[in-house]
């Protein structure tokens, strides 16, 4: 749209622009100088509480400063502040406190844009507060995402030590999970920052014992984990202490275990032992080899190095204390360690040649590993959709918060034209035909802004309903316990699923990584179906694929249809074909399987498919949008299959997100 205005009507234009981006600069600055100010002054505030060191009334602190000016208006400066309530009932280990406090501090801060700085620390509290809980997966997927915000952006306000502890908090929980390159990354960027840091020595303690064990669970270098060893013992011959000793004692045990010296690793895990009697006699039953039960693990370790040199009567005095400890303490380790302790047990009746008994227990064994690896795979999926559920709804917020400043600034401009019909009365004539043209703008940003939600709100149905059914074909495979199937599967379907998360953030995608992506999944499927049927992609190989772009997830619903419906898994003569034919403005999708046909197949008259519904609701709106003809043509025979031809617009350039600005 066009239109010509008098040089009077552009000069009012401009300064009506003017007033109003000034306007809304002046409220950000001094709403953004107001809050700055105030959470320097936490920061004073929390340093001084630290110096004081009275951790009972830190409480109460925080809880007064709730009800202050600026805080009661603000919900960042309310965010850190339930922030700081949680790290003080944390030192008082009031972890329901904590909870509370942390989910408080998290719902305020989760619909505001920027402030970073805050939300890595609100990771790093909630990855300790699911470490706390025992839920692995959750505790690395927030110490991981408060790690990569710090690593985004090196000018967040953390201090160097606060960035230390959670880089080494996102290494030991990578390290659980055997995701041993994270580890080494994490533990890495933390070992960068501690020459920053003065009088440190238990963080960099931390980082040599960290870096020594990553050595020796993942299995690699063998010189750098008695390097590491080394450093800690420089330490240890510098400042000397009870806990270093120990973690010195432990890290050698297993370096001269793994090297075969088992004089060397029996000496150095008879210290490490003899450290926790020591602690336990003297103080009991709140003895830290106690409360952690690692007085428990020092006698099983140390039997199951005795039975190594052939020491067996001495490897059963050792066993023997194990059992004491859980009737004199009344603890209970965790499973994995009484599963070491009882692997040593088997291992001590076949050296005494208790045949029987050994093979009673060591059937009694296998119960426990397998129970504890369906229970661990039961978690882990739990812990995974968790996780799944948690970035959706980041994505959600992401959206949202975009929505709400859109909003906002509809709100400022409309305030201000409140002020302007002041002036209506003077220029009735060029004002008139001002706010005719920019409604007429708004309009149609209104319709593309419509157009373009409905286009994501639709796709977000469809995700949902392909996550569903592959878990349930991966929980499938967990309860029959198909190990290697279930990894392979898991690790494919972990492909997909970053693919299918990629692609969703962007309304285009080009057609080559929507092809990728439909080749995976149907590999995945095969999986599924034990190969009861084969598939073709079938290419124009003139034409460049990443120069066309179409909505993505189109075609995976039809494919998925043409599975279910199309293929007997009860026989292996399945055959899915997937054909693509290009010209200038539109491609064609044809998916034909040779099942039985719809007829045969779908006895309810009445079934819809909610994707293939979903699908055809968003070709209208891009035919809409585009202008060109789009469509889903379905036919069928009977025992011969059933074809579907999707009708899709193409466009040649990759599209560039919405902006909504002044017209």
């Amino acid at each position: 749209m066009t239109s010509r205005f008098p040089a009077s009507s552009l000069l009012i234009l401009l300064c009506l622009s003017t007033l109003l981006f000034g306007c809304r600069e002046t409220v950000k600055t001094t709403t953004d100088s107001e809050r700055s100010k105030a959470l320097d002054q936490l920061k004073v505030s929390m340093d001084s509480i630290k110096k004081v060191g009275d951790i009972e009334k830190e409480p109460a602190f925080w809880r007064r400063k709730l009800i202050e000016k600026p805080y009661t208006n603000d919900s960042v400066l309310r965010a850190r502040l339930h922030y700081n309530l949680a790290g003080a009932y944390y030192g008082q280990n009031k972890l329901d406190s904590v909870k509370s406090n942390m989910e408080i501090a998290w719902t305020l801060m989760e619909n505001q844009t920027g402030f970073q700085e805050i939300k890595a620390l609100l990771y790093s509290g909630l990855g300790n507060i699911a470490n706390e809980e025992h839920k692995i997966n959750q505790s690395n997927y927030y110490y991981n995402q408060a790690a990569q915000m710090v690593m985004a952006d090196t000018s967040l306000k953390m201090t160097n030590r606060q960035k230390v502890t959670l880089f080494f908090a996102a290494g030991q929980s990578s390290q659980k999970l055997r995701q041993y390159d994270n580890a080494f990354k994490m533990n890495r960027a933390a070992m960068a920052l501690l020459p920053l840091l003065d009088n440190e020595e238990k963080l960099v303690f931390r980082a040599y014992s960290q870096m020594a064990n990553c050595y020796y669970q993942s299995d690699r270098s063998l010189d750098s984990l008695y390097f590491y060893i080394k450093k800690m013992d420089a330490m240890q011959a510098e400042h000397p202490t009870e806990e270093k000793a120990r973690f010195i004692y432990d890290r050698k045990a297993v370096f001269y275990d793994k090297i075969k010296k088992l004089d060397s690793a029996l000496y150095y895990s008879q210290k490490r032992l003899s450290m926790d009697i020591d602690d336990a006699a003297a103080n009991g039953i709140e003895a830290v080899s106690v409360r952690t039960t690692n007085m428990f693990i020092s006698y099983s370790d140390h039997a199951g190095m005795l039975l190594k040199a052939k020491k067996v009567d001495s490897a059963f005095r050792c066993l023997e204390q194990c059992e004491a400890f859980i009737k004199t303490y009344n603890k209970k380790p965790d499973e994995d360690i009484l599963l070491v302790y009882r692997q040593n047990l088997v291992n001590y009746l076949f050296a005494s040649k208790r045949y029987a008994a050994a093979e009673k227990q060591q059937k009694m064994l296998n119960i426990q590993y397998r129970t504890l690896y369906e229970n661990e795979n039961a978690r882990s999926t739990a812990e995974m959709a968790t996780i799944y559920q948690l970035q959706a709804k980041d994505k959600s917020i992401s959206n949202l918060n975009e929505t709400v400043t859109l909003t906002k600034y509809h709100l400022q401009r409309n305030t201000l034209w409140l002020t302007i019909t002041a002036l209506a009365a003077l220029l009735a004539i060029v004002t008139a035909a001002l706010i005719y043209y920019i409604q007429g703008q708004r309009k149609l940003l209104a319709q593309h802004e419509r157009a373009q939600l409905e286009q994501r709100l639709l796709r977000t149905q469809m995700e949902p309903h392909f996550i569903f059914n592959t878990l349930s074909a991966l929980q499938s495979f967990v309860r029959f316990d198909e190990k290697e199937k279930t990894l392979k599967y898991l690790n494919q379907f972990g492909r997909l699923l970053r693919s299918s998360l990629e692609l969703s953030r962007e309304s285009m995608a080009p057609l080559s990584e929507e092809i990728s992506t439909l080749e995976n999944y149907l590999s995945l499927q095969q999986m599924r179906y034990d190969n009861a049927f084969d598939y073709d992609i079938q290419v124009p190989e003139e034409q460049e694929l990443d120069l066309i772009y179409i909505p993505p997830m189109l075609m995976q619903p039809f494919v998925e249809n043409a599975i279910i419906h199309g293929i007997d898994p009860n026989k292996k003569d399945g055959m899915i074909t997937v054909s693509f034919e290009i010209s200038q403005t539109v491609l064609k999708v044809q998916i034909k399987d040779n099942g039985n046909g719809i007829s045969n197949t779908i006895g309810n008259a009445k079934h819809k498919s909610l994707s293939t519904a979903i699908s055809k609701e968003r070709l209208e709106i891009l035919s809409r949008e585009s202008g060109q003809p789009s469509g889903i043509l379905i036919s069928s025979e009977p025992q011969k299959g059933t074809t579907v031809l999707i009708t899709i617009p193409i466009t040649n350039t990759k599209p560039s997100n919405t902006n909504i600005s002044q017209p």
